[in-house]
């Protein structure tokens, strides 16, 4: 009992670290226990990983996105330049189908996202019906839009897309024939050649030469 007093007055002496510095620096055991909170953080990280908090980049969800909702498909029904199909494979699968019935147009639509038609393909209600709701989108490789049925289109949830200026240099370069063509009396010509007789008149036609035509004002000059 005498010596309970001086034991517990040297026990915080003798458990405390010397303050004195060590030339050969500190031992293993004084390094231990002056860092138990980063050996302890050590051992915790390697004994249970945690997963990586940090958000996965836009573009790699995107891309598995993508992945998972697959390549939408794209019915072709006639014919287009090998541009527009290389450029609707490069994130489509394309399946070209030319001269179908409406039979057969009305079976395939119901496995395509996108049907692409000029002006001899008419997608009517029919077609729309026979899709179910999957598809969704109708292009027109052309400026008219006749062939395809609007209201049914709308009610269907389907959009429908054309081309206003894909003919533009067609048309400008056909009426500018057709003008060459009435100068030069081109049609009296032919029709009195195949006749068997050659008028005289046919060939009493305009120079174009140092000529104008014709010219609209209103938005391009067609020909001077």
């Amino acid at each position: 009992m005498a010596l309970a007093t001086p034991l517990r007055h040297l026990l915080p002496v003798a458990a405390a670290p010397s303050t004195a510095p060590d030339p050969a620096g500190p031992s293993l055991t004084t390094r231990r226990a002056l860092s138990p909170r980063r050996t302890h953080l050590r051992f915790s990280l390697a004994a249970s990983p945690s997963p990586d908090p940090r958000p996965r980049p836009r573009s790699a969800v995107t891309a598995a996105a993508s992945a998972a909702a697959g390549r939408p498909t794209v019915l072709v029904t006639e014919k287009l330049g090998p541009a527009g199909l290389d450029l609707l494979r490069a994130f489509a699968n394309v399946d070209c189908s030319y001269e179908l019935t409406a039979e057969e147009l009305r079976a395939k639509v119901s496995l395509v996202d996108a049907l692409v038609v000029r002006s001899g393909t008419r997608v009517t209600r029919e077609v729309f019906e026979a899709a179910r709701g999957r598809l969704r989108v109708v292009g027109r490789a052309g400026v008219g839009i006749d062939n395809v049925d609007l209201q049914a289109a709308t009610e269907a949830g389907c959009l429908v897309v054309n081309a206003p200026t894909a003919n533009t240099v067609a048309a400008a370069e056909h009426a500018v024939a057709l003008l060459a063509a009435m100068a030069r009396n081109v049609a009296q010509a032919d029709a009195s050649l195949k006749a068997g007789t050659h008028l005289v008149r046919c060939s009493e036609q305009t120079r174009l030469h140092d000529s104008t035509i014709m010219s609209f004002n209103s938005y391009h000059t067609l020909c001077e």
